[in-house]
């Protein structure tokens, strides 16, 4: 039986969950953190020129319009409006935001988002990897880097949600190893279109064998000469 089914009994005869021993976290993961493929640079003062500089150039040569879709806002439309939006942090309260550098290149952007430290629980989300990273091994070690200092810092309950129209995203998150725990119905209004919210979620019960699959993934025996990888994450033995 996975233990988050197991239960024990009151003094009523009721079930109720199991006893919880663990301390919460203290705080939101807050620090840089390094990869061997990708650096994450959280986003405490103001951005540096060079920096901003670097994500807009990613931003103003993004190929593909559709990728703002399903983002809450709008592709910005200047370098200054963009630093200002992310030094802001989108407008997300309580957020950490952090810029994705890849190959000395500021290359996107992603958030935890929603932290519920009494209970152990944050959100991975404000995603974007833009055309220069996009199914890359960096975009993967982002979303392991992430998850193993959640895990390693206490929380029990890593969360993705994404639009349910979102297919690429929902892939991503069954890939990534999150399960699909159901769909929460008109859970908002985004851009002024109804968005059904479809929900995911890794939790440490699972973290354990999944990051031994990440590690397998992104060995660099994994990768040829031209940076192709040999086995495809789902190829390892996925929970």
């Amino acid at each position: 039986m996975k233990k988050y089914l197991k239960t024990q009994q009151n003094q009523f005869g009721q079930r109720i969950g199991f006893f919880v021993e663990s301390d919460a976290p203290s705080q939101a993961i807050n620090e840089n953190l390094v990869g061997q493929y990708v650096k994450l640079i959280h986003i405490t003062d103001e951005i540096s020129d060079q920096a901003a500089s670097q994500i807009w150039e990613a931003v103003s040569t993004e190929p593909n319009a559709a990728c703002w879709t399903y983002l809450p806002y709008s592709a910005p439309q200047s370098r200054e409006i963009l630093k200002d939006t992310l030094q802001n942090l989108f407008g997300f309260k309580g957020s950490t935001h952090f810029l994705i550098e890849v190959a000395g290149e500021i290359q996107g952007w992603i958030a935890l988002l929603n932290p519920r430290l009494e209970q152990g629980v944050i959100e991975i989300g404000n995603v974007y990897f833009s055309h220069r990273m996009k199914k890359s091994k960096a975009s993967t070690e982002v979303i392991f880097l992430f998850l193993q200092q959640c895990f390693s810092h206490g929380f029990r309950r890593v969360e993705w949600k994404c639009d349910d129209c979102n297919a690429p995203s929902k892939a991503a998150a069954l890939r990534f190893g999150f399960q699909y725990e159901g769909l929460f119905r008109q859970d908002r209004i985004t851009k002024g279109h109804n968005r059904n919210t479809a929900w995911f979620s890794i939790i440490d019960e699972e973290w354990p064998a999944l990051e031994k699959i990440y590690q397998q993934w992104l060995s660099p025996d994994n990768f040829d000469a031209q940076g192709f990888q040999k086995q495809r994450l789902s190829d390892f033995n996925v929970i």
